[in-house]
């Protein structure tokens, strides 16, 4: 809409001058937007790391291409009975980060931000320095600079020790008081435990630990909950007892199968060398080192010294650890029957495929022409030592070309026209070459882990011992806290009836059963807390109606403006909508037109909620009231001093949490 200043007109014409006829509106923000936190197989995306980075992801299906998958290294505790039935099955929760965003898109999740505070440590151990560190920028920094998001879930908080957790906890609701945009939806430490009203009672140790501050930005969930998502787990990973409760390898269960050995000698391949290689220093890792940028000087004419340690110089020290490290590795490999493998191949076979086969100088494997391509790029350097180091290894060994500098497989054709130019293509070369050996080490690591899949496969349909034991673990189901679970329930009751109506009374899937059974009687101290008010809302099983939210307080129970849910997140959505929508009116003139504007734009969009059954009231001036103005909010010391103060009342809807029937009889009249 063009507007023009009608007393700045001094040429003669026609102008036009268009009067805008309604006053600006609020676009009304997101409400649902979880932020979720916790460790992650792994946190790459486009090839860099993104590990303390708030990532937005929309389905499942991104998070697994970003983060990957569950915890591999959970133990599967399977007690036996004489006959070999299986008895019991315990898995202890380890991280929880990729399960809660599972179940958060299982009961209406949409978008949502994931932080990973780092990967997986192979001995389920977490860190609360990788979480907060006043030395390093860690979440709880990331979060505060991520404007949409509007919930924090740290499910993986459940790992933690009581201390840890509490720091957790508080950090949590502290940042949501501060930022007042967000809530914050906390899990009870160790909610899988019947409240056993002592010392050791899990809901007073959490109503004694989160302290009395900012209680009202969230709310907290019990009991843990079993869903029916099924774990998985392979054949090392299960720990066998018998009836007398002493442990019992797994293959002297299932006796004399082949596929059992060929495991073993596969696993014993990959965790021996493989994995003790890829998790070395530099390895698939993403470089910080600048690219260097000084005088070309060295005797070549073409790079600098390596006391210089130029990008180019470390990739290759990285390619030739990786490389002789890969090449030692063939002749440590397990040698083993073929007829015992799948598809005819022993490790050892499948290794051969990515390094020299024989001693034919014309058969070149993939990594054989990766460790040409390092030689000839090494003679580019002082000395040529990568090159003489991994010559050495084998037989016949590749000679060092002399006069390499102007070889077309180095620089192209034509040869460049100057140092620079040459540099250009060396660096190119070598980050292909550095790409290609990770490459080629993780195809050998796809393609044996592919071949134990297929030995679990027949090991499975060859023993019904082992199958029943799988199929047991399979039917456990994954212990998750409720968080991400209630994170979808809040995103979906928002979408369908509005951030007021309480997120309560609602179903959630993908859940079995709670791990503790609340009564009437057990949930009366949750609800309401006598002695700090701090409330904690169940989750239930009700029979015929299945699990659901039995609950919808904050943990400021004993407050009469912000008990409830659905009011603390209301207020939250319409003062950061309308706070966005003053932006446009800071530096406009402080009189009377401009705040028609900003009254009339606030009580439209709260005549809108009003209709939508968001405010209680027979009419919106009942409703709500907006003031502001000379003598109503402000006085002229304020006007003065460039202040505009807005007043808004609202009367927002509460959920009806006690439904009381009065029944009376009364005598009949005729």
């Amino acid at each position: 809409m063009s507007q023009i200043n009608e007393s700045t007109i001094k040429t003669p014409g026609v102008y036009v001058n268009e009067i805008p006829s309604f006053p600006p509106s609020i676009a009304q923000v997101a409400t649902a937007v979880p932020i979720f936190i916790g460790y992650s197989q792994v946190a790459t995306r486009n090839g860099k790391s993104v590990v303390n980075q708030a990532i937005r992801i929309s389905s499942l299906v991104q998070y697994v291409q970003y983060f990957g998958a569950d915890f591999p290294n959970l133990t599967a505790n399977v007690a036996l009975n004489a006959d070999n039935s299986v008895d019991t099955v315990s898995i202890s929760p380890r991280y929880q980060l990729y399960n809660a965003v599972r179940m958060f898109y299982s009961n209406g999740g949409i978008n949502c931000y994931i932080i990973s505070v780092g990967t997986y440590k192979n001995d389920g151990s977490v860190l609360i320095t990788d979480f907060i560190d006043a030395g390093k920028i860690r979440a709880f920094e990331v979060l505060r600079k991520e404007d949409e998001p509007t919930l924090i879930v740290i499910p993986d908080a459940i790992l933690f020790g009581v201390n840890d957790f509490n720091n957790l906890a508080t950090t949590s609701l502290k940042a949501c008081a501060d930022l007042q945009d967000r809530f914050t939806i906390l899990d009870i430490l160790n909610g899988d435990q019947e409240r056993s009203y002592d010392n050791a009672d899990v809901i007073t140790v959490f109503r004694n630990g989160i302290g009395s501050a900012n209680l009202n930005y969230g709310a907290a969930y019990y009991p843990w909950l079993r869903s029916s998502l099924s774990y998985s787990f392979s054949y090392r990973n299960i720990q066998v007892q018998k009836p007398a409760g002493t442990n019992v390898p797994t293959k002297d269960i299932v006796t004399n199968n082949v596929f059992v050995t060929q495991i073993d000698r596969a696993v014993t391949d990959l965790n021996t060398h493989i994995n003790t290689f890829v998790n070395t220093p530099g390895f698939g890792a993403p470089f910080n080192v600048a690219p260097y940028t000084g005088a070309i000087t060295d005797a070549y004419g073409l790079i600098p010294s390596t006391s210089d340690k130029p990008e180019m110089t470390l990739r290759l020290s990285y390619i030739k650890d990786m490389i002789l490290g890969f090449v030692a590795l063939n002749s440590t490999l397990t040698d083993s029957d073929p007829s015992h493998i799948y598809g005819g191949r022993t490790t050892k076979d499948i290794h051969s495929s990515y390094i020299r086969a024989g001693a034919d100088a014309t058969d070149i494997s993939p990594m054989d022409q990766l460790i040409r391509e390092l030689l000839l790029l090494d003679e580019s350097f002082p000395g040529g030592a990568v090159g003489a180091a991994i010559a050495a290894n084998f037989t016949p060994a590749f000679p060092n070309a002399a006069g390499v500098v102007a070889d077309p497989t180095i620089y192209g054709t034509p040869a460049p026209a100057d140092a620079a130019t040459a540099v250009k293509y060396i660096r190119s070369r070598v980050n292909n070459l550095y790409s290609g050996v990770v490459n080629s080490v993780m195809a050998f690591i796809n393609e044996v882990n592919l071949r134990l899949q297929n030995l679990e496969i027949q090991l499975n349909d060859s023993s019904s011992i082992y199958s029943n034991i799988t199929v047991a673990i399979a039917n456990q189901g994954i212990v998750v806290p409720p968080s991400g679970a209630l994170a979808g329930i809040y995103a979906s009751v928002d979408g369908t009836r509005g951030v007021w109506k309480a997120p309560a009374n609602v179903s959630v899937n993908t859940i079995v059963e709670p791990l503790v059974n609340i009564d009437d009687n057990t949930q009366e101290d949750l609800n309401i807390d006598t002695d700090s008010g701090k409330s904690v809302n169940a989750v239930r099983a009700f029979t015929g109606k299945g699990i659901l939210v039995w609950g919808a307080r904050t943990l400021d129970g004993n407050s009469n403006d912000f008990r409830y849910i659905s009011v603390r997140r209301f207020y939250i959505m319409v003062e950061e909508s309308v706070k966005k929508a003053a932006m446009q009116f800071v530096f406009e003139p402080n009189d009377g037109n401009t705040w028609v504007r900003v009254r009339a734009m606030i009580e439209n969009y709260l005549t809108n909620l009003w209709r939508q059954g968001a405010l209680a009231g027979p009419k919106p001036e009942q409703a709500f009231y907006v003031k502001v103005g000379l003598g109503q909010t402000m006085t002229f010391d304020d006007i003065l001093n460039g202040k505009m103060i807005i007043e808004i009342g609202m009367a927002p809807v509460r959920p009806a949490e006690f439904i009381i029937l009065r029944f009376s009889q009364i005598q009949q009249q005729a």
